[in-house]
């Protein structure tokens, strides 16, 4: 690609407002050799990301085995015709973080958690008081952000 993905780099504040803003996200794992990537619903909130999922399960297998994590957010702008096939390219907005996971044990945590979960995707008026046994709730401590865009 040569110099084409030079100076696309985003600020650090623009890349935490797309994961601020962003209603779906992909969490990429690994264990041993085997990486796994799946789309989930998510809440930023000062530095963390959290999600819920099932107790037991595949996530689960993989954040036990190895909390090393990375989270990726994106947002498609549209496309930028060209002259020939080689010459067309996208416009968007990237943001990858790395970090930690663990599960969330205390009730507290959890239900503080999945209250921000719920005001995201269903508003204020929208809350609980107590966790389901069967939700495990994962919050991510970021440890780096970076971010990509290409408007021109």
């Amino acid at each position: 690609m040569g110099s084409r993905g030079k100076g696309r780099a985003m600020p650090e504040g623009e890349a935490i407002d797309l994961l601020r803003r962003s209603q779906v996200g992909r969490l990429a794992m690994s264990l041993g050799d085997r990486p796994y990537v799946v789309p989930l619903h998510f809440v930023y909130d000062d530095g963390r990301i959290y999600f819920h999922c099932a107790r037991k399960g595949k996530k689960m297998e993989y954040i036990m085995g190895n909390p090393n994590v990375c989270f990726e957010v994106d947002e498609l702008l549209g496309l930028r015709p060209g002259k020939g096939p080689c010459d067309w390219g996208t416009r968007y907005r990237s943001a990858i973080a790395y970090g930690r996971a663990r599960v969330l044990l205390e009730e507290s945590e959890k239900v503080e958690a999945l209250n921000k979960l719920l005001e995201k995707y269903a508003g204020r008026g929208c809350k609980i008081h107590e966790a389901p046994e069967d939700v495990a709730v994962v919050e991510i401590e970021i440890e780096g952000i970076t971010g990509k865009r290409n408007f021109d």
